[in-house]
């Protein structure tokens, strides 16, 4: 789509390259997929399902479990476990995002409902299928909890014990709330966190990892993306107006005031308009546009605040009388900031691409986001020695971490951030024994 950006059909940059988030960089995973990508590895998001045909998970995705009708369809109606398993296992395939380990073996179980919210019973129900599972086909199995309560369960308490009595490693996420201690089932298992502002710490706290704007896989096309560019100048941040079209437009725009009839130039037919917030509302802003033959608009903020929630849509349409917002075909109508605005009105060449468009791609905050770059750690070092026990890949892991607040362990950081690298070498040396070509510079492939 936009002129200085390599865009798929669909308007996604993601589509159209493969992007690197920085999270696996920060983790130094790429730097064992010479060697490895956690082939055979099972990983078991506990969460709200996944898109099990989202093109970045399909060829990695190997079943799964929902827990509220007992099926084996955990279909996510949420989007949070989709981003989770991404930065698992996301495949190498030269588009979107990759995982921390792009070959593991991903398993989904619904344990979440489209809220985010689930009880006792369908955690339980999640670890009893897989112990099941892992006692029909064997294997070395992960279980990554983006998910957590403030309080305990002795239950469920007795159920992670089990499981982890039978080998398989347990990650569980910190919490968000910015406590002094990590929420449930973290604190029935040594697992994973990041700290940022909102997350819990304490002594239970293992290592940490990234977990701020973390980019990873969505339900398809589920993410309102826009943006606008000049040419050869750098993407703005846009988003689309409530109701407005999905699609690009590039040319000429022509400045048009406040969007009022008297301030559209006989210039702007079958061009861009570019309108200022204020005085009258956005449908009307647009529908004199549209009566003044422009092709598409964009509309400025008249100050800092937030542009991300404008909308066609009249709240009072049902009161009034042939009122259609709701069905009109509106063009494509992109909001932006006040400083972008400014820019575009200095500019001489008054050239832009704008669009929008429909993402499988996205960015979130949270522990939720660091437990799996852990999750996907331990598969990719855990696939360098199979045999391994689990207590020696913790080590390897915790042994090899980056130490990050006080020396040694500290209820802030745990024993600190994650190097998938260093803990590979720890726990499977001899597979490093046969020198191979270095891995390329991968910091020029994360997102923009």
């Amino acid at each position: 789509m936009l002129a200085n950006r390599n865009i798929a059909p669909n308007g996604s940059a993601y589509r159209a390259a493969q992007f690197i988030p920085q999270g696996v960089i920060m983790i130094h995973a790429p730097e064992l997929w010479p060697f490895t990508k956690g082939a055979q590895i099972n990983v078991v998001v506990v969460d709200t399902g996944i898109d099990r045909k989202h093109p970045d998970l399909i060829a990695n995705y190997a079943g799964g479990y929902n827990t509220f009708d007992q099926s084996d369809d955990p279909t996510d109606d949420n989007g949070h476990g989709t981003h989770v398993a991404g930065t698992v296992a996301a495949v190498d395939n030269n588009f979107g995002v990759v995982g921390v380990a792009p070959e593991a073996r991903i398993w989904s179980i619904k344990a979440l409902d489209r809220y985010g919210f689930g009880m006792d019973e369908n955690l339980i129900s999640a670890i009893d299928w897989v112990l099941k599972k892992k006692h029909e086909i064997g294997g070395d199995w992960i279980m990554s909890l983006s998910l957590g309560a403030a309080a305990p369960s002795p239950v469920e308490e007795e159920a992670f014990k089990h499981v982890m009595a039978d080998g398989v490693i347990v990650v569980a996420a910190a919490g968000n709330r910015s406590f002094p201690d990590i929420e449930y089932p973290a604190r029935y298992v040594d697992s994973t966190r990041t700290l940022a502002t909102f997350s819990d710490h304490g002594p239970h706290l293992t290592v940490v990892a990234p977990g701020v704007r973390v980019l990873s896989t969505t339900r398809t096309g589920s993410i309102p993306t826009a943006e606008v560019s000049l040419p050869g100048g750098p993407a703005m941040t846009a988003a689309p107006l409530a109701g407005s079209s999905r699609g690009e437009v590039a040319g000429p725009y022509v400045v048009c005031g406040l969007g009022r009839p008297e301030e559209f130039p006989d210039s702007v037919r079958g061009k861009i308009a570019l309108i200022k917030r204020g005085e009258i509302t956005f449908n009307e802003k647009v529908r004199n546009a549209e009566a003044a033959g422009a092709l598409s608009v964009v509309i400025y903020n008249k100050d800092e605040s937030d542009f991300k929630t404008w909308t066609l849509l009249r709240p009072d349409c049902d009161s009034i009388e042939g009122c259609d917002d709701a069905i009109h075909p509106w063009p494509v109508v992109l909001a932006i900031s006040n400083a972008d605005g400014q820019q575009l009105l200095s500019d001489s060449k008054q050239m832009m691409d704008m669009g929008s468009w429909l993402d499988d791609y996205t960015f979130m905050n949270g522990t939720s986001m660091a437990c799996p770059h852990v999750s996907g750690a331990v598969a990719l070092i855990w696939s360098l020695a199979p045999d391994a026990s689990p207590a020696r890949v913790r080590d390897a892991l915790i042994g090899t971490a980056v130490d990050l607040g006080a020396p040694g362990f500290d209820e802030m950081y745990g024993f600190g951030i994650i190097k998938a690298y260093a803990a590979g070498v720890r726990l499977a040396p001899r597979r490093f024994r046969t020198p191979v070509m270095p891995p390329p510079d991968f910091t020029q492939r994360t997102p923009p």
